[in-house]
């Protein structure tokens, strides 16, 4: 039987996104800060510029900053419930063009028809 390809895709998406995509899973970039002091929750600035909180299933083992990529589900308040995420080193965040990477993630939604996500069972 075949399965909706919504259930398998995690599309990347920017803040601006975000409401479209409640109650689906997305892969959203950006740069972590302000973690609470029990870790149980953080701070994304999206590659658009907006501030997104990230609540995690388990208080965070790591302080997290810097460029941070986090896959998880978009509540109704257009927050992240994190699944997993990956904290990119110092030396990559500091040369990641964010702007680039928001540009492309503009024209895949735009044009979402050509850039299809997930598993494809044949």
């Amino acid at each position: 039987m075949p399965q909706d390809i919504s259930e398998f895709s995690k599309p990347r998406v920017n803040g601006k996104l975000l409401p479209s995509f409640q109650g689906r899973n997305v892969c959203l970039l950006g740069n972590a800060k302000d973690v609470d002091s029990n870790g149980t929750a953080f701070i994304l600035s999206t590659s658009d510029g907006q501030d997104v909180r990230i609540i995690m299933q388990e208080p965070l083992g790591e302080y997290v900053s810097g460029l941070t990529e986090v896959h998880g589900s978009v509540d109704a308040q257009n927050n992240i419930h994190c699944q997993s995420y990956v904290a990119f080193p110092k030396e990559i965040s500091d040369t990641f063009d964010l702007e680039l990477y928001n540009n492309a993630v503009e024209l895949t939604s735009r044009f979402s028809e050509f850039y299809k996500v997930g598993v494809i069972d044949q």
